[in-house]
């Protein structure tokens, strides 16, 4: 199961029924359903909306239209809600494809705050019938992310130093998020403090992963020399400590592997700096290969994961 990340769009979609007119499946997940699809695996796409309601397409750079039927509201991601609200959300889409479509166990496959949002499904839904063997995730903030941090003034606009892509990138996200979304909203719960804290939503997941493997994948892509350890190097909005889950506060995660790539967090990024869409994390051939590699080896993971970091 794909899950997209904040403030995206992202049609439901099975392995028989996708968009037809544009992407198959949105910006954030068509590289890695096709993928999985190639690869035999059953997929489907969590239905993701920026706002609350129901969602029929994805607009902007890898636009999908004419996908299949939107499903109700309360089983379709806000991606602009907090981590509870799209927990609960996500896990009433698990139990829909229990009930419509027999599914009795899951693997998760999260992009940025998508990875959060499954995790947070995996709390909500424990007493559930359905048994997630597994979640990768891909540049998603474990830690937190340098632009909420910006947004809630923890950070100055000068741990940029002079890189174009960071000076653009943390005013964006404070007006055109933060300030947007207002203190509750999505983009402002995923600060270092919110996520690492002595009281943070970390330490509060308890062991909700425990005997799940989960596999880190992250981008490098931007660097700094002698720039913040917690900022740099990064993929434009994720740092790879933060998708590394370096120094994750709470239980251990039972990381099985991890990767990091030379890629930027979006394909919007990659456009803007020249790039092919390839040099997106959700569009990275090799990324695609790990993420195909930790579906098809997940049952047998289970008990080989442990609790060290990448």
């Amino acid at each position: 199961m794909l899950v997209s990340g904040l403030a995206t769009q992202t049609p439901f979609t099975t392995s028989t029924a996708a968009c037809t007119t544009g992407t198959a499946a949105g910006p954030s997940v068509t590289a890695l359903r096709e993928s999985l699809l190639a690869a035999g695996q059953r997929v489907f796409t969590a239905p993701a909306q920026a706002g609350p309601g129901t969602v029929t397409s994805a607009t902007g750079l890898g636009a999908a239209t004419d996908c299949p039927p939107p499903l109700p509201a309360d089983v379709t991601l806000d991606t602009t809600a907090d981590l509870a609200i799209g927990g609960e959300r996500l896990a009433a889409f698990i139990t829909y494809l229990r009930d419509e479509y027999g599914i009795t166990s899951v693997d998760l496959v999260g992009h940025s705050m998508g990875g959060l949002y499954s995790r947070a499904a995996i709390t909500d839904g424990r007493a559930g019938q359905v048994a997630v063997t597994s979640l990768t995730t891909l540049s998603t903030p474990w830690t937190g992310t340098y632009p909420a941090d910006y947004a809630e003034g923890e950070l100055p606009l000068s741990v940029c130093g002079d890189e174009p892509t960071c000076l653009q990138v943390l005013p964006d996200y404070k007006t055109k998020l933060s300030d947007v979304e207002g203190p509750t909203g999505a983009a402002n719960v995923i600060g270092t403090a919110d996520l690492q804290g002595p009281d943070g939503w970390n330490v509060a997941q308890g062991d909700d992963l425990n005997g799940i493997p989960v596999t880190l994948i992250g981008g490098d892509y931007l660097t700094l020399a002698g720039g913040n350890p917690a900022v740099w190097p990064n993929d434009g909005i994720v740092s790879e400590a933060s998708a590394m889950a370096r120094g994750i506060s709470g239980a251990p995660l039972g990381v099985r592997a991890c990767l990091v790539r030379p890629d930027l967090h979006t394909i919007d990024l990659a456009a803007g700096a020249g790039l092919p869409w390839t040099s997106a994390v959700t569009w990275d051939p090799e990324v695609m290969t790990a993420v195909v590699a930790a579906v098809d080896g997940a049952a047998a993971a289970t008990t080989a994961a442990t609790s060290s970091g990448c």
